[in-house]
């Protein structure tokens, strides 16, 4: 377990390089990494502590505003909430590190120890300080009395309360009776990178990441973060016809590849390797507008800082992101990535389109030819969700007639119901509810219903009604997102691809715990 005091993190930023070594560190599952609650508390303080001066000097302005203006103004201020932003900065490290809770007993011994300035408090001229300090000191402690076989790394530069390590004054030496062979003190955060990681770096490093991040479950992972993706005035994308259009969310999840990897670092942890990067992404597919109306086909780059691992196992983890920009038709390399991608949906359609089609019973080619029409409009991979769940229903029944009858009847009865049944049950199968693509779905079957004819429909409700009911749910299959192997995207030299930038955050210089307190 390796511990962090205040002051090794102190205002840490949560995108920063050293915030991406400790994910890495805890990700490998060789580590452990925490901070005890009262260091949580200091850091969320640290980054909240100017927010109620802040607010003071805008409600002033706002004031003085008012009295030079002849009318009252319309900006507002809305109320001072410090809890909520100290809750924003405990959320952000906790995101980061495990929390080592601080007992009841714990502060108590603390607040003991200040009040008779004993070590790691103290005095300072006419008054005891460092209640905090103890507390992180026995949190420590407790941990390592209630985890018996755990090796601890205490990672502090505040040596004049902690010590060295290598001997603790009074009554610091009697805390740690017992403990000592398991406890070291690491002075700072570049101990803790020398001593538990081996940095990969260099030309290897960004082949061996770009070749891991082209792999089909990462990008389909990407795909599956990118469905996340909405916004409330929308993005911007490149349409089929290499104009600019706006768009609001993914209809369905769009088909991803690689255009670039940069600034790649690399940690060896334990054999394994973790790296972090910088990556762009191409993203092509069906989109929808503000009211969640397909807009058509929607191209757009993707940047995005991302954590991953060597191993097979550990998928990739979203850092942070920029929004969705249109790529440059400018590009060579990028507008053939593009083409490479927009064939590959145009092949998904296409094999939909043809299995709506090679249908045998009269039933099914009944659906199919109905159906046929919004394939042919819509041309989305999500078209075969509906002619797969009615061709399936057909197949359950066991005469030419039957069959005929109770699909219509089957049909009918989804008019009747406000959630469309058959669309939903497919779209749960799909996990696509209160999604656009469910939406979709439902609207797409319930239009092909109104193109049935009404002396068939009422035939085939009275056969129907003499006929035992199927249930649907029981007998409907879950489809395949990809139904048809795809080539890999044949990927540029790193050369030809255009490089995407991205700025660190250097974390501040550390400081005391008890600084500016």
């Amino acid at each position: 377990m390796i511990i962090f005091d205040t002051n090794a993190v102190n205002l840490l930023s949560p995108s920063s390089p050293r915030a991406d070594l400790i994910r890495k560190l805890r990700q490998s599952k060789h580590h452990r990494v925490a901070v005890p609650w009262m260091v949580l508390e200091e850091m969320a303080a640290h980054q909240a502590r100017y927010y109620p001066d802040k607010y003071q000097t805008v409600l002033n302005s706002l004031a003085k505003l008012r009295d030079y203006l002849p009318w009252e103004p319309e900006s507002s201020l809305e109320p001072l909430d410090l809890e909520r932003l100290l809750d924003h900065w405990r959320d952000a490290y906790r995101e980061i590190f495990e929390v080592i809770e601080t007992s009841d007993a714990a502060i108590r011994r603390a607040f003991q120890r200040e009040a008779m300035a004993l070590p790691p408090a103290k005095r300072v001229k006419d008054h005891s300080e460092g209640g905090r300090d103890a507390a992180i000191w026995f949190s420590v402690l407790e941990f390592l009395e209630q985890n018996p076989d755990e090796q601890v790394w205490f990672v502090t530069n505040n040596s004049d309360d902690f010590g060295h390590g290598s001997a603790y004054r009074y009554p610091m030496n009697e805390d740690i009776r017992g403990l000592e062979n398991r406890l070291t003190l690491l002075k700072d955060f570049d101990q803790v990178v020398s001593h538990f990681t081996k940095e990969v770096s260099g030309a290897d490093a960004e082949a061996a990441a770009a070749e891991l991040l082209k792999s089909a479950s990462v990008r389909d992972r990407v795909a599956q973060t990118a469905m996340d993706l909405s916004s409330l005035t929308g993005f911007v994308g490149l349409g089929d016809g290499e104009t600019a259009e706006e768009w609001y969310a993914w209809l369905a999840q769009p088909e991803v590849a690689l255009l670039s990897v940069t600034d790649v670092t690399g940690h060896e942890i334990e054999s394994d390797v973790w790296y972090t990067a910088n990556a762009q992404w191409l993203l092509y597919g069906p989109t929808v507008d503000e009211v969640e109306a397909p807009v058509g086909y929607i191209a757009c780059v993707w940047s995005m800082k991302v954590l991953f691992s060597a191993r097979d196992d550990e998928a990739p983890t979203l850092l942070t992101s920029e929004e969705p920009s249109p790529p440059d038709t400018g590009d060579e390399s990028c507008m053939r990535i593009l083409q490479v991608l927009k064939k590959r949906v145009a092949d998904i359609v296409a094999g939909a389109k043809r299995r709506a089609m090679a249908v045998q019973t009269p039933a099914e080619r009944l659906i199919a030819e109905q159906l046929a029409p919004s394939l042919a409009k819509l041309d989305t991979a999500t078209n075969q969700l509906a002619l797969q769940a009615a061709a399936r229903q057909a197949a359950l029944i066991n005469t030419p007639a039957q069959r005929l009858a109770q699909q219509l009847t089957a049909q009918l009865k989804l008019i009747d119901t406000p959630g469309q049944r058959l669309a939903q049950q497919a779209a749960d199968q799909l996990k696509l509810i209160n999604t656009p693509a469910q939406r979709l779905a439902r609207k797409m079957v319930a239009d092909q219903l109104k193109l049935i004819d009404n002396p068939v429909q009422r035939l085939a409700q009275q056969i129907a009604d003499s006929m035992p009911k199927l249930d649907i749910a029981a007998n409907l299959h879950q489809p395949s997102g990809r139904d048809e192997a795809v080539d890999e995207v044949e990927q540029p030299d790193s050369s030809d691809a255009p490089e995407a930038h991205a700025s660190g955050t250097d974390d501040d210089a550390p400081v005391g715990d008890d600084q500016g307190e």
